[in-house]
Order: C-alpha cells, then sequence, then structure tokens
C-alpha cells in the first residue's frame, strides 16, 4: 500500500486511534474505504485500510475482507504486501498492511507514459513472482492492474489488494449479477462467468504489460462495453508499433498472454516473464533483482 502523492482533503480520523494503530495521514481514498498512514504500537508504520462503513454492514464484503486478511497473512514472498493485521474497531473493519513507501504503477504510468524495455522486463519478472506465490497458496488474484501493483521508492514491484480473491476450491463471494474486475483488464472467461484460474492472471498481467509497452491497456480505444466485447472477440492490436526498441518476438511473446482461450496462454506466470526476458535479451536474474 502506498504513499498518495497527490494532495487529500483533510480527514478527521487523523490524530486518532484504530485499535492499537495510530493515525498519522491520509494517503488513499478508493471504492472501498481509505487508506491512511499509520504507526502501530511497536512503531512500526503501516499501510491502515478502512473499509466504508456501508460496506462494512454488507456481510458478503466482511467475509470477503476477512478471506482477504487470511489470504495475505500466509503468503510470504518479497512481491506480495505482507498484512500484519485485520480486525474491527466501533463497528469498523479495518486492514493494516506492510508501507511501501512509493507509487502504484497506474500513478507510475500517468507519469511517464510507456515504460523503458529493461524496466518492463524486471516489473513483469517481480510480478510475475508475487502472482507464483500467491497460486502456490491455492488463491486467484482476479483484480491485476496498475493500480493494484506497488513501486517502492526503488523500483521494486509488490503485487497487493485482494479484495476479490478467490480460493480455487471455494466459491466467489459475490451477489449475482455483479462484476469483479477492471474492464480494461479482464480476461474473457471472467467475463462470461466461467471459473477463474492462474492463467486468467496471466491475461490481466499480460494487459499491464501491454500497457507499460503502448502507453494504453489493449483495447483502451474502445468505451464501455465494448471493451468487454473485445476482450471475448477481438484481436489485440500490435503494442510494438511506434517502438523501434522492442524486439520483434517480443510482441509476439507478450500476445500470447493475451490469447482468447486459457490453455493457449504461458503455463504459469514465471513462464511469461522468461519468455519477455528472452525476447527482450535481458537476463530474468537481473529483471527479478
Amino acid at each position: 500500500m502506498s504513499l498518495e502523492p497527490k494532495r487529500l482533503a483533510a480527514d478527521d480520523r487523523v490524530g486518532t486511534c484504530m485499535g492499537e494503530y495510530r493515525i498519522e495521514s491520509l494517503v488513499g481514498v478508493g471504492g472501498m474505504g481509505r487508506v491512511y498512514r499509520a504507526t502501530a504500537g511497536d512503531g512500526t508504520p503501516v499501510a491502515l485500510k478502512l473499509v466504508k462503513e456501508d460496506l462494512a454492514r454488507d456481510e458478503t464484503f466482511r467475509r470477503r475482507f476477512r478471506r482477504e486478511a487470511r489470504i495475505a497473512q500466509t503468503v510470504r514472498n518479497p512481491h506480495v504486501v505482507s498484512v500484519r493485521d485485520t480486525g474491527e474497531h466501533d463497528g469498523l473493519l479495518y486492514l493494516a498492511a506492510e508501507f511501501i513507501d512509493g507509487i502504484t504503477l497506474e500513478q507510475k504510468l500517468e507519469l511517464e507514459g510507456r515504460l523503458d524495455l529493461a524496466t518492463i522486463v524486471r516489473l513483469c519478472a517481480q510480478v510475475a513472482d508475487g502472482l507464483q506465490a500467491l497460486w502456490e497458496a491455492g488463491m486467484v488474484h482476479r483484480d491485476v492492474k496498475p493500480g493494484n501493483i506497488l513501486l517502492d521508492l526503488a523500483g521494486k514491484a509488490y503485487i497487493t489488494d485482494f479484495g476479490l480473491a478467490k480460493d480455487q476450491q471455494g466459491t466467489v463471494l459475490t451477489r449475482p449479477g455483479q462484476a469483479l474486475g477492471s474492464m480494461d483488464y479482464m480476461p474473457p472467461e471472467q467475463i462470461r462467468g466461467e471459473p477463474v484460474t492462474g492463467a486468467s492472471d496471466i491475461y490481466s498481467l499480460g494487459c499491464v504489460i501491454f500497457e507499460c509497452v503502448d502507453g494504453r491497456p489493449p483495447f483502451a480505444d474502445r468505451e464501455g462495453m465494448r471493451v468487454l466485447w473485445a476482450h471475448l472477440q477481438d484481436e489485440p492490436p500490435d503494442p510494438s508499433t511506434g517502438r523501434a526498441d522492442i524486439p520483434p518476438g517480443f510482441a509476439q511473446a507478450l500476445r500470447a498472454a493475451l490469447r482468447k482461450e486459457p490453455a493457449e496462454r504461458p503455463r504459469t506466470s514465471v513462464e511469461f516473464a522468461r519468455s519477455l526476458s528472452a525476447a527482450a535479451g535481458i537476463p530474468i536474474g537481473d529483471a527479478a533483482s
């Protein structure tokens, strides 16, 4: 969870305590609630996610929220944001996570547009490593997107926000007809309401990497539901158009992650990252460090 660089309005919770955590400043506002920089009782800085009151009263959401905490607490990986604690205070749900001082990939793309090839390969390798750890814990992220990838001050990438995660042996915790995920990065099988697997996260990661190369997601020229239709039936454009630094095989390796059928995509996220590394001529060990 990251420090938002933009100015935010004053917040009356700053200076108060939530359980053992003293709230220092508001650093982010999202659809599920607010994120604060806080200090734990032992002095450790944390990112404290405080859920909106209306969501906190929803039992389905409460179950999803508790699952997010359980998932994150079981995964130990240098590219997955670790969760310290979760709880409830005066009827409000909160989650205390490792504080990553930096920005989201979404913010970096807004600032810089297209990224250089070495940065793209390194980013993919690190996110792929985090996703692999998540899958090995029996989970699928379901919402891989630039806003859920954090970058610390050294540029190291972390996967965060498992609020849409689904246990591979369980059921999706959502209301009938409620779409989960983000349209620009949503795999075809998820749009159709079919079971999601690690291959679904690979598709979403492919969309993220496409945006890093091209400056926009694969179907950014469409609007509304046409984006979903494009994910279902249209081939993505060539992301290397206008980029002389992209080797011919790189675009091919990238588009392999965007195949419509899950079985036709790379078998694992690490395999996908290695294919990009090989095409770019950048060793995966150098990229993932």
